[in-house]
C-alpha cells in the first residue's frame, strides 16, 4: 500500500513537472522588433492591396451595376473575414451587423477614424500575435461612394468621417 502511494506521488511529481515545462515552453511573449517591422511592412502592403481593389470597384462601379457591386466588394469585406473588416456608424452595406465594431480595437479604432485619426496595435488574440491597424474613411473618399452608399449623399458635411478600414496580419514568428 505504502509503495503504491509513493508511485502515485511520484507520477503526479512527474506530471506536474510535464505540464510546468509545456506551459513555459509554450509562453508566448510579445514580438521582438524584427517580427513587428515584417508585420508592419505586410500591412502596408494588405492596406494598399485593399484599396487597389476598392478604387478598381469603385471606378467600376456605375449606376446600373451598383446592386451588383455592392455583393461583390461584401463578399470580401465581411464578418466571416476577420482580417479585413469596414465598420462605420451607418447602416451597413448588406443588412445585419456587418459593419458594426467587433471588439475594443474596433471600437477604438472606431472613435478615432470618426475623428480622422488611424489607429494601430500590437495584440494577442487567442494563441496568437496581430498587427492591427485602422483607417478612416470619409464620405467623400471617392465620388462613386454615394452610388452604394446613398446615405452618404444626405450626410450634412463633405468629407465627414464614416468609418474605417481595420486590418490585421497574424505575425510570423521564428
Amino acid at each position: 500500500m505504502r509503495y503504491m502511494n509513493i508511485r502515485r506521488g511520484i507520477a503526479v511529481a512527474v506530471l506536474l513537472t510535464i505540464v510546468a515545462a509545456v506551459g513555459l515552453g509554450r509562453a508566448d511573449h510579445s514580438p521582438n522588433n524584427e517580427e513587428r517591422e515584417a508585420a508592419k511592412k505586410t500591412s502596408d502592403l494588405l492596406h494598399n492591396e485593399l484599396f487597389s481593389a476598392l478604387i478598381t470597384e469603385f471606378n467600376e462601379t456605375t449606376a446600373e451595376n451598383a446592386e451588383l457591386g455592392k455583393h461583390a466588394i461584401s463578399l470580401i469585406f465581411n464578418d466571416a473575414n476577420r482580417d479585413m473588416r469596414l465598420i462605420g456608424i451607418f447602416g451597413p452595406l448588406q443588412g445585419g451587423f456587418n459593419d458594426v465594431p467587433s471588439d475594443q480595437f474596433e471600437q477604438r479604432s472606431l472613435s478615432l477614424a470618426l475623428q480622422g485619426k488611424p489607429n494601430t496595435s500590437f495584440e494577442r488574440m487567442g494563441n496568437r500575435w496581430y498587427y492591427r491597424r485602422s483607417d478612416p474613411l470619409s464620405n467623400t473618399f471617392h465620388p462613386n461612394c454615394v452610388l452604394c452608399h446613398t446615405n452618404f449623399a444626405n450626410l450634412q458635411n463633405e468629407g465627414q468621417w464614416v468609418g474605417a478600414l481595420v486590418t490585421r496580419v497574424p505575425i510570423e514568428r521564428d
